[in-house]
């Protein structure tokens, strides 16, 4: 066989091996009974977005829930409305601020003491106020230290805290909530890009180190949807609601990486076809768009 012709075959193979996968993360007809992995689940971030429907959804599929955020009368707000539509689901609320010091895990981890913790979805993160170049961000020091320990540490730190036990018991499911954002170059979001890219190749390494030992650890990336970080206001084909989005997300929990919902595997895996200087250019092009407009108002404001 000469070289075009071997060279053509592995690429054909290629090929093939990116389209299955693409069509395995769509289709995905394996479905979990997420109650077999314990009684109690954690989600951080938990007053708001695909976070708080992450809360609702697992309360109603039977497992009492541990609400992790920064503000108090909204988890509070939040386990008022999970009690109310399962009165059998214990709801507990701990009030902690991820962009703190690392201190906030100790308390964190007396609150947990001796409850069966089945799932962890690190879903807590933050982002730009508008997209900006890294040079050009007000207060930048505040903002890669807060990012930081919200976007990366929080993940770290929950993982390190939670998965040791679900090691021990040989069951458990970690949910790391990352971005399509980490999958790629994203320029005008650069700091939040790689934080990102920290949580999606952090999750699939734990993913593959933990495949054999009982516990399912995921790297979820989504695409836009309806919440105050995206800033997305109204559902559409691409853009589904929180709750649209975590019933689709929690039926691929047996994957160790998926985007969570159909209409983010075909525009993830459409991207994933374009160069990276062709990439970058057409996000430069329409977040500079969104740049504009937001400067353009906040100076309207001043």
């Amino acid at each position: 066989m000469g070289f075009l012709a071997t060279t053509g075959a592995f690429a054909l193979v290629y090929v093939a091996a990116r389209l299955a996968a693409f069509f395995y993360r769509l289709l995905c007809p394996v479905k979990l009974n997420i109650k077999k992995f314990g009684e109690w689940a954690i989600v951080t971030g938990s007053t708001d977005g695909i976070g708080r429907a992450y809360a609702i959804e697992l309360a109603k599929r039977g497992l009492n829930i541990i609400l992790i955020s920064r503000t108090k009368e909204k988890l509070e707000q939040v386990a008022k409305e999970i009690n109310e539509k399962n009165s059998d689901v214990h709801v507990k609320t701990i009030a902690v601020d991820f962009t703190k010091d690392s201190s906030i895990y100790t308390t964190i981890r007396e609150e947990i003491r001796g409850l069966d913790i089945g799932i962890l979805v690190n879903n807590v993160g933050m982002s730009y106020e508008y997209p900006e170049l890294f040079d050009k961000v007000e207060d930048s020091a505040k903002l890669v230290q807060n990012m930081i320990r919200c976007n990366v540490d929080s993940v770290a730190y929950m993982t390190q805290m939670i998965l040791p036990d679900m090691l021990q018991k040989r069951r458990g499911l970690i949910v790391n909530v990352s971005s399509v954002s980490g999958r790629r170059p994203v320029p005008l979001l650069g700091l939040y890009s790689g934080t990102k890219g920290f949580v999606d190749l952090f999750s699939r390494s734990l993913a593959a180190e933990c495949a054999t030992r009982g516990v399912l650890i995921q790297s979820l990336c989504p695409g836009f949807v309806v919440s105050k970080l995206s800033g997305i206001r109204k559902s559409s084909l691409f853009s589904p609601t929180p709750e649209q989005f975590v019933r689709s997300a929690i039926d691929r929990v047996s994957l160790p990486f998926t985007t969570g919902y159909w209409a983010h595997e075909l525009q993830d895996f459409g991207q994933s076809l374009l160069p990276d200087f062709l990439s970058n250019k057409l996000t430069m092009l329409v977040l500079g768009g969104v740049r504009a407009k937001a400067l353009k108002k906040r100076n309207k404001g001043q």
